[in-house]
């Protein structure tokens, strides 16, 4: 019998960073509460693409936008919505 590759993905402060196309999510789907960032605009440095302005949003498990905010780069949407998240799976809304 085959064994199964266990799945990883990237975490970031301990918490699942999962990016598929131009979205990112941010939290766990199984939580009450997740964060979606949408890449809106790149540029290029060098050979690497990088974003520059990013739509975030805070989502509830019933797929409704709680708050929602634009940042000028990934640290600051990170940053913004790394705390609402904590704020919101803590039950402090």
């Amino acid at each position: 019998m085959a064994k199964k590759k266990a799945e990883t993905c990237l975490l970031y402060n301990g918490i699942p960073l999962v990016k598929r196309g131009n979205v990112i999510v941010y939290g766990d789907m199984n939580d009450k509460y997740h964060l979606r960032m949408t890449i809106l605009k790149t540029k290029m440095v060098k050979d690497i693409e990088i974003a520059t302005h990013i739509y975030l949003e805070l989502v509830s498990d019933t797929n409704k936008t709680v708050k929602k905010a634009e940042r000028e780069d990934l640290y600051e949407a990170l940053d913004v919505g790394g705390f609402w998240l904590e704020e919101a799976l803590n039950g402090n809304l």
